[in-house]
């Protein structure tokens, strides 16, 4: 019987340590892929970033909502299975704060173009690369034209229009992920 339970513990310890050190290696191992595109301050006013953009899928019937930030940060606050901007509006303020490295990129406006990239899972452990641009509509509009995925390495061509609706608070763009 003690020596069960010395076998158990012994068991239980190894495989402990070794889920550790994979998952502290797994940085190592499978390291997330690098934005392209350098964080620079947007000073502009091509678009307007006092609330959040979204897109919505009607295939779906899902809509996804970004935030602009004057630093040059973009964040994908979520996608979610309605089309109600009120009823999105009180389930992602829940979320403010808790966001993984896939929801955070980085987006540059130049001229009447745009251009996001943010990391998003992969096919692999680690994090692969989403890279979107388009051209600017208007200070509330833009649209989204070509969509490039590093998992696969493929780009296709895509008609994302985002609209603008103002809100507040937005959440802080300050995150570990982006310098």
């Amino acid at each position: 019987m003690v020596k069960n339970r010395i076998m158990d513990k012994f068991i239980s310890y190894t495989i402990t340590i070794s889920l550790s050190i994979f998952m502290l290696g797994c940085d190592v191992l499978f390291p997330d892929e690098k934005l392209s595109l350098q964080r620079e301050d947007y000073n502009g006013n091509e678009l307007r970033i006092d609330g959040y953009y979204y897109w919505y899928n009607k295939e779906n019937n899902g809509t996804a909502v970004y935030f602009l930030f004057r630093n040059g940060v973009i964040l994908l606050e979520g996608a979610f299975s309605s089309g109600d901007l009120n009823k999105i509006e009180i389930e992602m303020v829940k979320y403010f704060g808790k966001h993984p490295k896939t929801d955070w990129g980085v987006f540059i406006i130049d001229g009447n173009k745009i251009q996001y990239e943010k990391w998003i899972e992969g096919l692999s452990i680690s994090a692969a690369i989403d890279r979107e641009s388009g051209y600017i509509e208007n200070d509330t509009t833009f649209r989204m034209t070509e969509s490039y995925y590093s998992g696969t390495n493929k780009t296709e061509k895509i008609d994302r229009v985002y609209h603008f609706k103002q809100f507040s608070p937005k959440p802080d763009s300050t995150n570990t992920y982006i310098k």
